[in-house]
């Protein structure tokens, strides 16, 4: 973990909490403004903050430019929209609302994550689903299916910082030294 974030964002794990990553890092984002993203969304068409809709759309339109929210599936890739997620087990209540993308055809919701999330998320899949046997491309692939804001450098260092990974290449180094000498 610490060196996937020392890599990535040149922090260590502990700061990631606190970490604001800058806007023009279109992939990253941390709770805040995914939560920021999830009130936009959310009244949109109806306005908050003492602002009615036409002034609340003139306040977020820098948002909206990028994000480009809408409330029903349009086929495109920028189509952000917010979705109830399932309560976890043992949860009362309804699920957590959270921040979407629809997939390049239009025909998946794919959920936003926050950085802190990050490393959770990518472990997941290449460790737990893949058993560290699948490289970077496969590891893409799967994100790909799930996660709206992950893109290839990410897979890849984190797939560089696999602990496991890198004690298998080097080990495969050291075969190879041996091999050929």
């Amino acid at each position: 973990r610490e060196l996937f974030y020392q890599r990535l964002l040149g922090i260590s794990a502990p700061e990631v909490e606190n970490y604001t990553p800058n806007l023009t890092q279109a992939n990253l984002r941390n709770k805040y403004q995914l939560d920021e993203g999830i009130h936009i969304v959310r009244h949109w068409d109806t306005g908050a903050d003492g602002l009615d809709a036409a002034a609340f759309r003139s306040k977020h339109k820098t948002w909206y430019t990028k994000m480009k929210p809408v409330t029903q599936n349009l086929g495109r890739r920028t189509g952000i929209h917010l979705r109830t997620l399932e309560p976890q087990q043992g949860q009362d209540g309804e699920g957590k609302s959270v921040l979407c993308r629809y997939n390049k055809d239009g025909t998946k919701s794919t959920v936003y994550l926050d950085i802190s999330q990050l490393y959770d998320a990518l472990f997941e899949i290449h460790c737990l689903e893949h058993g560290h046997l699948r490289g970077k491309e496969a590891a893409k692939s799967r994100v790909d299916e799930l996660y709206a804001n992950v893109p290839d450098a990410q897979v890849k260092i984190f797939v560089d910082t696999c602990p496991v990974c890198m004690e298998r290449r080097g080990s495969q180094e050291e075969f190879v030294k041996v091999q050929f000498v």
